[in-house]
């Protein structure tokens, strides 16, 4: 009988061996990457393969000067991995693979039973969402290269933002991103924190992009045996569609009203007035906020 199947996706090597990915997988030359690559031009961390809801995995490139290639282009933003993509960093090439991808059949003792069953529950949370304006505008601007480093650079420092205070991207979304705080364990200053190094992301320049948050109840969890949370319901719903509503406002930071209180009185903010927002009743009071506030 053949051997179970220890992960839903993994990577061949060139010589032979493969590496599971379970989580966030990092790829780069710093002996701290899950896959490392020992090439000058592969950088110390050069790529992130993000395991997201529905069992999708997306490659994010980190910038790199020597980009990320697959199937034989250079990736420009965030990309969903298919099933015998070849990636190319440096002189190695990996290959994508997936459980039930075709031309692999999953063994008949891996079903869905042998999968971690995450439990259910509601939880409010702190909900970010990133999106790059002008995305367009700028692939007709910048050669692919630089656009590339470009966006490479902008998604890393934004993931450092997120991540350096307690954040976690759950999902990349091609020209964008969407994070979350659990409420209960996350005080506002570190939120603030984090939009204060947005902030000055956004203050740099090019790219230009949009943040938005929010501060609901969530569902959290179900089948998640890969490390990452799934999240979902009315509050997940309700920053996509303030996200769509901050762009036809024109307005490039953008917080509910409840965001805006629970972040705190000493948190700058300017009210935007009342705004309905698509599939939900009534109109709903949103602020702008400014730069990064005094240090508490």
């Amino acid at each position: 009988m053949s051997d179970l199947v220890k992960s839903t996706a993994w990577l061949d090597r060139p010589d032979g061996t493969r590496a599971d990915i379970e989580g966030n997988c990092s790829i780069g030359r710093a002996t701290g990457n899950q896959v490392i690559l020992t090439d000058d031009r592969v950088s110390r961390r050069h790529a992130v393969i993000h395991a997201q809801g529905g069992g999708e995995f997306w490659l994010v490139d980190l910038g790199t000067s020597n980009g990320t290639y697959v199937n034989g282009r250079r990736l420009s933003q965030p990309g969903r991995l298919n099933h015998g993509d070849v990636i190319k960093i440096g002189s190695f090439e990996l290959v994508f693979r997936e459980a039930g991808g075709r031309g692999h059949e999953i063994s008949a003792t891996t079903t869905t039973s042998d999968q971690t069953i995450v439990a259910v529950q509601s939880s409010p949370c702190w909900l970010l969402l990133a999106d790059i304006e002008g995305s367009t505008h700028l692939s007709q601007k910048l050669d692919p290269e630089a656009l590339a480093v470009l966006i490479g650079r902008w998604f890393a420092r934004c993931k450092e933002a997120i991540e350096g205070q307690g954040g976690v991207i759950n999902k990349y979304l091609g020209d964008g991103f969407f994070a979350y705080w659990p409420a209960t364990q996350t005080a506002p200053p570190r939120v603030i924190a984090a939009l204060g190094a947005l902030g000055k992301l956004q203050e740099q320049g090019e790219p230009g992009f949009r943040i938005v948050l929010h501060c609901d109840q969530v569902v959290m969890g179900g089948m998640a045996s890969l490390g990452e949370e799934s999240l979902s319901g009315v509050g997940v719903n309700f920053v996509f569609r303030m996200e769509k509503l901050a762009g036809s406002l024109g307005q490039s930071r953008f917080l509910s009203e409840l965001a805006a209180q629970l972040l705190g009185p000493g948190f700058p903010t300017t009210p935007l007035g009342q705004h309905p927002v698509a599939s939900f009743a009534g109109e709903h009071a949103f602020l702008t906020f400014g730069g990064p506030p005094a240090a508490q």
